[in-house]
């Protein structure tokens, strides 16, 4: 009898174990639902924009609310300011509509914290609070793309994730790094007769071709990419003058500041090399943004329609589309020769805006979640299968 006794005691505590660990992983106290991608309406540009814009007007009907907590956890390059900041007042100063939200990095606010933020790259399983409440939103956080999982463990976070926090559509506070917004009624792709008559008036606009004696340049520090880029750019050497700056060419930037470089090359170049270190759906970043808001043509590497989907039509040359390289510097080359057709490419700049440096507004986005009394409780279940394999990235393609 003892001895049964005994071995019923031991079930029930490992029962109980198993449960507790259930309970911190899973939230069962909390009904869940499995995240999907974004309903398809959200693909278009027009339905991405307009949920950009009830971001920025978001707001509270409580005179004086209650301030929630956001705790950083771990280290994001080389800080845990998040690009926000600490206190009460960081998500004011950085202009969120809803900032209500008071940010620490302090541990010690763990159990009177309403989210906590993981950054991905430094995310590590043996890192991670002792206890969680079940009113808490772990909130999963990168501005980089799943093509470098080495420094992921996302197979270690089943279950763990509440909501995300990326440059992704498909997130729950969407951060892209930019956008380029219309500041009329021009819409973003005219059908075919009004993009005809904006080609037309763009002709009789400003010359972007003048004074411009070079081809294309190429700003990179990272000689290290899974999209090809060095090979692209290599082989688009053999037909055209492409000058790369930085540690990964033969040229530097005589000027103090990013800002002047970028100048230089607007004012020298007709064409710019904005190109990503991975080939994800939805990773553009401030590459494109910034030079989108100068007077120089950029030449992406885009496999997902990426850029078609947030840009102006025929504002823009994805070398993806070419049937090859050869085939793409020929069209540079009568680009170059023919400043009409150059100019036709600028013709969106009297009617939009560009917008960079957007990536952190995601904080934005999870101060207003916090308060929004109906965002639901969500568990991530397969964060591997979320974050890297739907939609995969396409890895080092061969150029041709």
């Amino acid at each position: 009898m003892l001895k049964k006794n005994r071995k019923i005691t031991c079930f029930i505590l490992v029962s109980f174990s198993l449960f507790a660990g259930q309970l911190f992983w899973h939230q069962v106290s909390i009904p869940t639902i499995e995240l999907k991608r974004h309903p398809s309406t959200l693909q278009s540009a027009t339905e991405r924009y307009q949920l950009l814009e009830t971001y920025l007007t978001e707001n509270l009907s409580e005179k004086d609310p209650t301030f929630k907590r956001i705790v950083f956890w771990n280290e994001a390059y080389g800080n845990k300011k998040y690009g926000v900041g600490f206190g009460r007042e960081a998500l004011r100063r950085f202009g969120c509509p809803v900032w209500q939200c008071e940010t620490t990095d302090n541990r010690a606010d763990i159990h009177t914290s309403d989210a906590i933020v993981f950054h991905l790259r430094s995310w590590t399983k043996s890192d991670l609070p002792e206890r969680r409440l079940p009113h808490q939103r772990y909130v999963f956080w990168s501005i980089e793309s799943p093509a470098w999982s080495g420094h992921a463990h996302t197979d270690q976070m089943v279950g763990f994730f509440n909501w995300t926090m990326t440059y992704r559509w498909d997130s729950d506070m969407v951060a892209i790094y930019g956008t380029i917004k219309p500041i009329g009624k021009v819409p973003l792709h005219p059908d075919e007769d009004q993009m005809k008559s904006y080609l037309t008036d763009s002709r009789k606009a400003v010359n972007y071709a003048k004074g411009k004696t070079k081809m294309a340049a190429w700003f990179v520090s990272n000689c290290y990419s899974k999209s090809s880029r060095n090979e692209f750019v290599k082989e688009l050497q053999k037909y055209i003058d492409v000058d790369v700056y930085g540690r990964c060419g033969t040229m530097q930037c005589s000027t103090t500041t990013d800002r002047e470089c970028r100048d230089m090359a607007a004012k020298n170049y007709k064409f710019f090399m904005s190109l990503e270190n991975s080939l994800c759906p939805d990773y553009i970043t401030e590459k494109f943004f910034v030079m989108m808001n100068h007077t120089i043509l950029p030449i992406v590497y885009g496999v997902h329609d990426s850029h078609e989907k947030i840009a102006p039509t025929h504002s823009f040359i994805n070398a993806a589309k070419f049937e090859n390289v050869k085939k793409l510097a020929d069209y540079l080359i009568l680009l170059d020769k023919n400043d009409t057709m150059y100019n036709e490419y600028f013709w969106w700049k009297p009617h939009f805006k560009v917008m960079y440096s957007e990536a952190n507004k995601g904080m934005c986005r999870l101060c207003a979640a916090l308060h929004d009394k109906n965002s639901p409780s969500k568990i991530y279940h397969d964060m591997t299968g979320w974050w890297e394999k739907n939609p995969p990235c396409l890895l080092s393609p061969e150029i041709v």
